[in-house]
């Protein structure tokens, strides 16, 4: 949020079963935040791994968000 970064996440203890996080999860966050942010990340689960997604139009421009991220933190 200091680097002005659209952050959305989403509770894993809310996933249905029958479904696949990666996809349920990214979806849920962008329809809670309205729009695709630029982060989403969950803090985990029973068995499962807490996670960050960093989102963008290319490579190029998650790769950026990355460093600014990894400066930022260091």
């Amino acid at each position: 949020r200091e680097l002005g970064l659209k952050i959305s996440s989403f509770d894993r203890k809310e996933e249905p079963s029958e479904v696949k996080t990666m996809e349920w999860g990214t979806e849920k966050a962008i329809e809670k935040f309205g729009g695709v942010p630029d982060v989403i990340y969950d803090r985990g689960g029973i068995g499962k791994e807490p996670m960050i997604r960093i989102l963008g139009k290319k490579a190029t421009e998650v790769s950026e968000i990355a460093l600014q991220i990894a400066k930022k933190i260091t």
